[in-house]
């Protein structure tokens, strides 16, 4: 008799009923499986796999899933409202605006923002930057090593940025001294952040603007306080070095295309002729061991 008490007890205890919080291990038991995915009336899907290894290091690591996914305690989960994959990570904004309302309302004003409310497809979503289950601390190395390939996903498609009449500059960033020098760090020293700028320290993160903006950072009259934010002692001309992530050419930094290809004949010209010089000394002491011998 006691027994079938402690068992009901105990089985009431362990059955939470519907709608209490769901723990993490229990969104998981589906979650973790490879090829999990919610689907959308469009015929759309995105992929809602969790990789719990990743999820664990990242720095929402402490919340509960229903922390963020506050309308999907109960399972079988509710319908989702959203009609398509993209509608889905639009609202998805509203979740993270719950806790990061200062960075919300800064990307709200920003260039992104302004196309997420003209529903633009192309726009960026916290997601985009950040991912949604593996988020790193932005001063962490892993996240500014590759800050540059985050925003080169859409900022090097010459299709993507064709349709608001940019240019692709991720390639010309990659080659001017702070993209070097930050892809150098990415691939030798991983665990160690890039000393130099990357794409947020001029363009901040979260309230990008049109460079025409008086109010950005990279606006023609802002661009030198920019720069001494790591460059203290720059002069009044420091900033006319900027080559706005265009590559040289003679219309185009004609002075610094010139150099490039100055170097780009001298410095296979020298080899070249190193190589010659070797080859024929060789040749030379060749020829002299040859005529030793036969004396």
């Amino acid at each position: 008799m006691y027994w079938q008490i402690l068992l009901a007890v105990l089985w009431m205890l362990a059955s939470p009923p519907a709608g209490l919080a769901q723990t993490n291990e229990a969104c998981l038991a589906c979650h973790q499986v490879e090829g999990t995915k919610a689907r959308f009336p469009d015929g759309g899907e995105i992929d809602v796999r969790v990789d719990p290894k990743k999820f664990a290091a990242s720095v929402h690591a402490p919340l509960t899933c229903i922390t963020c996914h506050t309308d999907l305690a109960d399972y079988p989960h509710r319908p989702i409202k959203a009609k398509t994959a993209r509608s889905y990570h639009v609202l998805a904004q509203q979740i993270c605006a719950a806790c990061h309302a200062d960075q919300a309302k800064a990307f709200e004003a920003s260039i992104h923002g302004q196309g997420l409310r003209k529903g633009l497809a192309d726009v960026p979503t916290c997601t985009s930057c950040h991912t949604a289950h593996a988020v790193v601390r932005p001063k962490a190395a892993a996240f500014r090593n590759n800050t540059p390939e985050t925003c080169g996903n859409c900022h090097s498609d010459r299709a993507v940025m064709g349709r608001y009449g940019l240019r692709p500059v991720y390639q010309a960033y990659v080659e001017e001294f702070h993209g070097v020098t930050t892809r150098l760090y990415r691939l030798a020293t991983p665990l160690s952040p890039s000393p130099s700028a990357v794409c947020y320290d001029c363009h901040t993160a979260h309230a990008v603007r049109r460079h025409s903006d008086p109010e950005s950072p990279v606006a023609p009259a802002n661009v030198l306080a920019t720069c001494r934010t790591c460059h203290k002692t720059a002069g009044r001309f420091f900033a006319t070095a900027w080559n706005e992530h265009q590559a040289p050419s003679m219309r185009h930094s004609p002075l610094v295309y010139l150099v490039q290809v100055f170097y780009m004949i001298l410095i296979p010209g020298v080899v070249g002729l190193l190589a010659l010089l070797t080859v024929l000394d060789l040749r030379f002491w060749a020829v002299i061991r040859r005529r030793g011998r036969k004396s």
